[in-house]
C-alpha cells in the first residue's frame, strides 16, 4: 500500500460515506473530430446546463483532491471538469463557454505538440491566458507515450517514463510559471512502480478508468468518467454524476499491468449500510461477467476467455439500499506480451 493511503483508515468503516467527487473526462469539444474522444458543442452545453440545473458545484480539481487527502469532506454534488492533451477546441470552444459561466477546470497538456506548434493543439499563449484566469494547466507527459507497456522487457523503461514526466513538468513551469502536482496517465496506463514514484514525489495522479473519488481512493490511480462519444448524453451521464465510490481500499487492488491473459481482480469490500452488495454486478469490456463470491464482502472476477494484448476494463457497481445512487469501481487491465 502506498504510504499516503494509510491516511484516515479509521474513517473507512464509518456507516455513512462522505460526499464523493466525480470527475468528468473530455478531449475534444467539437463536431468534426473523432467521435470516440469528442463531445459535440451542443452536448457539452447541454451537460453544463444540466449540472447547473441539478445543483452541482463545479470545483477546482487540485483543491478538491487535497481536501480528501487531508481528511476533509466536500459539499454534496461536487463535480470537476478535466480535458486531456490540450487540443485546440479546448481553448477555442470550451474555454469561452466555461469562462462565461465562471467554472473552474483542468487541462492536462502534452507539451511536445504545443512546442512544435501543431495547429490541432492550443498554443502556450492561449494556455497562459487561461492560467491567468484561473484554469489549471497540468502534466500529461511530453509526448503522450505508453509509459509502462515495455516494463517487462526494457530495463530502461522506468528512467524513460519518470524522465518524461519530469521534463513535461518543467516545460509547464517554464511557460505557465507554475505546474501543480497533479498528473494524468496517457491512455490511463500505469503500474505499481510508477505509482510509487509519483506518490513519493507528492503527485496526485489520474487514470481513465470509471469511478468516483472518496476517502479510500488510491491517490495515484484516481478515476474519471468519460463524457465523450457514446457517453456524452445526459442519459448516459445520469448515474455517473450521482455515483459514489464502492467502499474498499483501492490502493491494494492488483497491479493493472500484466502478462496474464486471464488476470483476476480480487476485491475486499468494506462494511456499508448504504451499498447493497447482494445486487452488485460486474462487467468486462461492457459485457456482464461472472462474480465469484468467497465471503459476504469478498469477490473476484476472472475472464472466462483469454484477453487480447492491450487495454481492458472491469466495471463493478452496486445500488444504494434505497435504489440509487450507484456505488462504482473500475479496474483497467493492460495486457502485454510475455517476452
Amino acid at each position: 500500500m502506498l504510504k499516503s493511503n494509510w491516511l484516515l483508515l479509521s474513517l473507512l468503516a464509518t456507516p455513512v460515506m462522505a460526499a464523493p467527487l466525480n470527475v468528468m473526462l473530455y478531449h475534444h469539444i467539437a463536431d468534426d473530430t473523432p467521435h470516440v474522444t469528442s463531445t459535440t458543442v451542443s452536448d457539452f452545453v447541454a451537460q453544463l446546463d444540466h449540472f447547473e440545473e441539478q445543483g452541482y458545484e463545479i470545483v477546482k480539481l487540485e483543491e478538491a483532491v487535497q481536501q480528501f487527502r487531508q481528511g476533509k469532506t466536500l459539499d454534496e454534488k461536487s463535480l470537476a471538469l478535466t480535458f486531456d492533451d490540450g487540443f485546440a477546441s479546448v481553448c477555442d470552444t470550451a474555454y469561452p463557454e466555461l469562462k462565461k459561466r465562471n467554472l473552474p477546470f483542468t487541462v492536462f497538456v502534452t507539451t511536445d505538440p504545443i512546442d512544435k506548434g501543431y495547429s490541432s493543439y492550443c498554443t502556450w499563449e492561449q494556455l497562459k491566458e487561461m492560467a491567468d484566469n484561473g484554469v489549471t494547466i497540468a502534466n500529461h507527459t511530453l509526448d503522450h507515450t505508453h509509459l509502462v507497456n515495455n516494463a517487462f522487457n526494457d530495463e530502461n523503461w522506468f528512467e524513460a517514463a519518470t524522465g518524461n514526466i519530469e521534463s513535461a513538468q518543467n516545460r509547464i513551469i517554464d511557460e505557465i510559471g507554475y505546474a501543480p502536482m497533479i498528473f494524468a496517465y496517457p491512455y490511463g496506463e500505469y503500474n505499481n512502480d510508477l505509482k510509487t514514484w509519483l506518490d513519493e514525489r507528492g503527485y496526485t495522479s489520474f487514470g481513465q478508468q470509471s469511478g468516483s473519488i472518496g476517502v479510500s481512493s488510491d491517490w495515484q490511480a484516481l478515476p474519471r468518467f468519460n463524457a465523450a462519444g457514446n457517453y456524452a448524453s445526459i442519459e448516459s451521464l445520469r448515474h455517473k454524476i450521482t455515483a459514489s465510490p464502492l467502499p474498499l481500499n483501492y490502493a491494494v487492488l492488483a497491479d493493472p499491468l500484466t502478462t496474464d491473459s486471464q488476470p483476476t481482480l480480487t476485491v475486499e469490500l468494506l462494511p456499508s449500510r448504504e451499498a447493497y452488495y447482494p445486487h452488485l454486478q460486474c462487467f468486462l469490456n461492457g459485457q456482464p461477467t461472472v462474480i465469484d463470491w468467497h465471503s459476504e464482502t469478498g469477490f473476484s472476477v476472472t475472464p472466462s476467455n483469454g484477453l487480447s494484448n492491450g487495454r481492458h476494463r472491469v466495471n463493478c457497481t452496486a445500488p444504494h439500499r434505497d435504489g440509487s445512487p450507484f456505488f462504482w469501481m473500475s479496474q483497467q487491465w493492460l495486457v502485454v506480451p510475455n517476452k
